[in-house]
């Protein structure tokens, strides 16, 4: 008995002629059927390392530039802000300048009896204002220090005045050298050798406190020739005089306990006292000067402007030409110099006491 066997179809036979003619068919099919590839070259990779970094140096100095404006606006406002404050303390006190109540300094300078008269006085008399041109550093030990911080080559300016505290009669004086009674409740604080200036709107006298002692409402100063050249007073002052604050600063320039160029005030009528006498008051003033305007003809307007060193008569000045220099405590904000901001500001005060 024989079998048949079916006869293998076409695509069969097909499929074996092709593998036997070409024993990698099926390794080329394989091949074609995998996913394509993914990923990036190393070319592709450089680029892109190349456009980031691109963009973060573009960001860096974005923030840089950013930044340095920041610190230049900052620094900015402040040198401004300092010098401002410098403008307000000296301007406010020029203005005071010669203050002795009613009468201008002008028409009535003050008798002085006082002894020994203060030394702050220009040949013992009270003026308004007067100063030094161009100082060393060492020119007060008071107001520069041992250390002689003082800056050299700029100016300093002292001021006198009256300053109100309070201090009215309680009463007449029955003579000329009678103690003088005021009010109890005054910010004068005077003490026994502390010069005193006591005005109305007719007299004005300076003399030294010989004993300043407190009773029931009332303060009662004495005068007596111990203390000054006469016990005498001008007049024998009456209930509308009034007892001011003897006033004698001076302002000038100095380093500050910062480093920093400052301007400071020295108080000519009070001990010195660290931290208290003398004191800075603004940081980053590194120049000051100043020029004085003389009313030559009693016209009262200034005629000329000249320096300190020049002035042969305090009392003719009535007016003040301040220029103060300020710069930013920080350095590297230009490319100049020593990389600091500076900014000047001027300003012309008028002795208002002197113009009365």
């Amino acid at each position: 008995m024989s079998i048949n066997f079916p006869a293998p179809s076409a695509k069969i036979q097909t499929h074996d002629r092709l593998s036997m003619s070409d024993p990698h068919a099926s390794n080329r099919q394989r091949t074609f059927s995998r996913p394509k590839q993914s990923g990036m070259t190393l070319v592709e990779i450089m680029i892109s390392l190349l456009i980031g970094a691109i963009l973060l140096g573009g960001v860096l100095q974005i923030f840089i530039s950013t930044k340095q404006t920041y610190r230049m606006q900052e620094g900015l406002s402040r040198l401004q802000e300092n010098a401002r404050f410098a403008m307000e303390f000296l301007t406010f006190d020029i203005r005071m300048a010669g203050y002795q109540g009613c009468p201008s300094i002008n028409t009535l300078s003050p008798n002085i009896i006082a002894s020994p008269a203060p030394t702050y006085l220009v040949g013992n008399q009270f003026v308004a204002v007067n100063g030094a041109n161009n100082v060393a550093t060492n020119w007060s030990t008071n107001a520069c220090g041992t250390a002689n911080e003082c800056l050299a080559g700029t100016d300093t300016i002292s001021i006198m005045l009256g300053e109100n505290c309070g201090g009215q009669l309680t009463g007449q004086m029955t003579s000329v050298n009678a103690n003088i009674q005021i009010d109890a409740a005054n910010t004068c604080n005077i003490s026994a050798g502390d010069a005193v200036l006591i005005s109305d709107c007719k007299s004005a006298d300076l003399f030294r406190a010989t004993t300043a002692s407190s009773g029931s409402g009332k303060q009662t100063i004495s005068h007596s020739s111990s203390n000054n050249t006469s016990n005498f007073l001008s007049i024998a002052y009456q209930q509308d005089a009034e007892i001011f604050g003897l006033r004698a600063t001076t302002y000038y320039l100095r380093t500050g306990a910062g480093g920093q160029p400052a301007l400071w005030r020295f108080d000519n009528n009070r001990p010195v006292v660290a931290g208290t006498n003398p004191i800075e008051l603004v940081e980053g003033i590194d120049d000051m000067q100043i020029t004085y305007g003389l009313d030559t003809d009693a016209d009262g307007n200034a005629d000329r402007y000249i320096s300190a060193d020049l002035v042969t008569n305090w009392n003719n000045a009535v007016s003040v030409r301040i220029t103060v220099s300020a710069r930013t405590l920080d350095r590297n904000l230009t490319t100049t110099g020593d990389g600091r901001l500076r900014r000047t500001m001027t300003t012309t005060v008028a002795l208002r006491n002197k113009l009365r």
